[in-house]
C-alpha cells in the first residue's frame, strides 16, 4: 500500500504527467501565467457586482489558505536536506510551469459554476458534469473530494497544530484538540460568509508576519545574499559543485514539494475560485495562478533564504552527510535555529505561532472545499441540510480525535484519494482544453481593446447575462 501511494500515485507518474501537461498549456496559452503577470495584482482588488457573492479577494484569502499550510514551512526544510540547496530552484521552476495548470482549472470552474442559495459553487464536478456530460465521473470525484480534502486531509493539519504546541509548551493535546474543535465550531456552524471573512483576515495576517521576519533575517545578513543565490543554482545545475551529486534528488525533491505545495493541476483549488463574482472567467483564472507565485515563489522562498542565509541546516544524501550548519539538528529545527541566530530563544515560539495560523486557516479551506462536492451531492435542499449537519458533526469530531491520536493510516488513504483525483482532473482539463482556450482567446480581444465588460456564453449557466 505504501509502495503503491509512494512510488506510483504520488512518485514519478504523477510528477511528470503534471510537468508535461504544464508545458503543453503553457505553449498553448503561450505563457498566459508569465504574460499577465503584472495585471494579476490589479485583478484582487477589482470589485465585485454583486455585493452579496464573494470578492475576489476573499477567495484568493481563500486559495492561499488551502495553498499555505505546515508544508512552506517544514516542506522547505525537508527539500533542502534531502534534495540540498538546488531543490529550491527546482520548486521555482515548477511553480512557474505548473501554474499553467492553475490558469486552466479556475477557470473552467469560473465557466462552469452554478449558483446555490445566492452563492455561486463549482468546481472539478462541475465542470466533468456540465463541460463532458459524465455524470457517473463527476459524482465519483465529488465524492473523493468530499472524503479526503473534507474529512482524512484536515486531520493532518489538526494533527500538527496539537504535536506541535505540546513539544514547544508542554500543552495537553486534548486542550489544544478541545479549543481548535470549539472554534472551528463557532465558525463553520454559521454560514459560509463567516469561514471567507474568517479568512480574508487571517490569510494577510499570517502570510505579511512571515515575510517580515524573513525579511528581517535576511537584512541581517545582506551581505551574503548573493553568495546564497549563487549557491541555490550551482547546487540546482553544476555537477561538479559540492551537492552536484545529488542533482537528481534536488530534482525529484523540489519537484515534489512544489506541487504538494501550492497544489496546481491537483483540482483543490477550483472548489473555491469557484465561489468568485468576477466578470470574466479567465481572470478567475489568472488570479488562482498568482496564489502559486505567492505560495512558491515567494513565501517558500522566504523559508528557503532564512535557513541558508544563516547556515543552519544540514544536508544528507542517504547516509552520508554532505553538510553540517545544525549538528544533531533535523529539519524540523531549521526554520527555528535561523530565527534564533538574529532573535535568541524566539525561533521555537514564533514557528510554532505561524504553524498554528497556517494549519488552522487550511482548516477552512478544507472545510469549504468538501461542502461545494456536498453540494454537488445533495442537490435537494432538505437532503443538503441533513447532510450538511452530518457533516459538520463528522469534520469536528475527527478533527479532535486527530489532535490526540496518530492518524498515520489517515495520511496514506488521503494520499491515495488525491491522488487519483489528481489523475482524473488532468485527464477532464485535457478534454477541455478547447472549451478553455475560446474562453482565453475572448479574453485576450477584450484585453487588448481596453473592453472591461462582463462575459457572455448563452451556453454556461452562470455567463448567460
Amino acid at each position: 500500500m505504501k509502495y503503491f501511494i509512494e512510488v506510483i500515485i504520488w512518485g514519478y507518474p504523477l510528477m511528470l504527467v503534471l510537468i508535461i501537461t504544464s508545458i503543453y498549456f503553457g505553449i498553448r496559452t503561450r505563457f498566459a501565467q508569465i504574460r499577465y503577470l503584472k495585471l494579476m495584482p490589479k485583478l484582487l482588488f477589482e470589485k465585485n457586482n454583486d455585493q452579496g457573492k464573494i470578492s475576489a479577494f476573499q477567495s484568493i484569502a481563500l486559495i492561499l489558505a488551502n495553498h499555505i499550510g505546515t508544508g512552506n514551512i517544514v516542506g522547505v526544510a525537508m527539500a533542502i536536506m534531502y534534495g540540498g540547496p538546488g531543490a529550491v530552484f527546482w520548486m521555482w521552476i515548477t511553480a512557474l510551469l505548473c501554474s499553467s495548470l492553475s490558469v486552466v482549472e479556475n477557470t473552467l470552474g469560473q465557466m462552469y459554476k452554478t449558483e446555490v442559495n445566492g452563492e455561486y459553487r463549482g468546481g472539478p464536478a462541475y465542470y466533468i458534469f456540465k463541460g463532458i456530460g459524465s455524470k457517473t465521473w463527476a459524482y465519483v470525484m465529488a465524492l473523493i473530494f468530499l472524503i479526503c480534502l473534507g474529512l482524512l486531509m484536515p486531520t493532518i493539519q489538526a494533527a500538527v497544530i496539537a504535536t506541535t504546541f505540546y513539544k514547544t509548551f508542554h500543552i495537553s493535546k486534548v486542550i489544544i484538540g478541545l479549543f481548535v474543535t470549539i472554534t472551528l465550531g463557532v465558525i463553520i456552524y454559521g454560514n459560509s460568509r463567516k469561514i471567507v471573512h474568517t479568512a480574508e483576515v487571517l490569510v494577510p495576517f499570517m502570510a505579511i508576519s512571515y515575510l517580515i521576519l524573513a525579511f528581517i533575517i535576511i537584512v541581517f545578513n545582506i551581505s551574503k545574499l548573493d553568495d546564497v543565490l549563487i549557491l541555490i543554482i550551482n547546487s540546482a545545475l553544476n555537477k561538479k559543485s559540492l551537492y552536484g551529486g545529488i542533482i537528481g534528488s534536488a530534482i525529484s525533491i523540489g519537484v515534489r514539494r512544489g506541487v504538494f505545495s501550492h497544489e496546481a493541476g491537483i483540482g483543490s483549488s477550483p472548489n473555491i475560485s469557484a465561489s468568485t463574482d468576477v466578470n470574466h472567467p479567465f481572470k478567475q483564472g489568472l488570479m488562482s495562478s498568482f496564489c502559486v507565485f505567492i505560495d512558491t515563489i515567494v513565501i517558500c522562498s522566504a523559508t528557503a533564504f532564512m535557513i541558508l542565509i544563516t547556515d543552519c541546516f544540514n544536508v544528507i544524501d542517504g547516509n552520508k552527510v554532505l553538510y553540517i550548519g545544525l549538528l544533531g539538528q533535523d529539519y524540523n529545527s531549521f526554520v527555528s535555529e535561523a530565527i534564533n541566530t538574529v532573535i535568541p530563544n524566539w525561533g521555537p515560539f514564533f514557528v510554532s505561532l505561524a504553524i498554528f495560523l497556517f494549519a488552522y486557516t487550511s482548516l477552512f479551506s478544507s472545510f469549504y472545499n468538501a461542502q461545494s462536492n456536498l453540494i454537488f451531492l445533495f442537490s435537494h435542499k432538505k437532503s443538503f441540510n441533513k447532510a450538511n449537519f452530518i457533516y459538520k458533526t463528522i469534520f469536528l469530531v475527527m478533527i479532535f480525535l486527530s489532535s490526540i491520536f496518530n492518524m498515520e493510516f489517515v495520511w496514506g488513504v488521503t494520499d491515495l484519494g488525491v491522488g487519483i483525483a489528481a489523475f482524473m482532473n488532468i485527464i477532464v482539463i485535457i478534454i477541455l482544453s478547447d472549451k478553455f482556450l475560446e474562453v482565453q482567446r475572448d479574453f485576450a480581444i477584450k484585453y487588448k481593446k481596453k473592453d472591461n465588460t462582463r462575459y457572455y456564453n448563452k451556453t454556461l449557466e452562470c455567463w448567460k447575462k
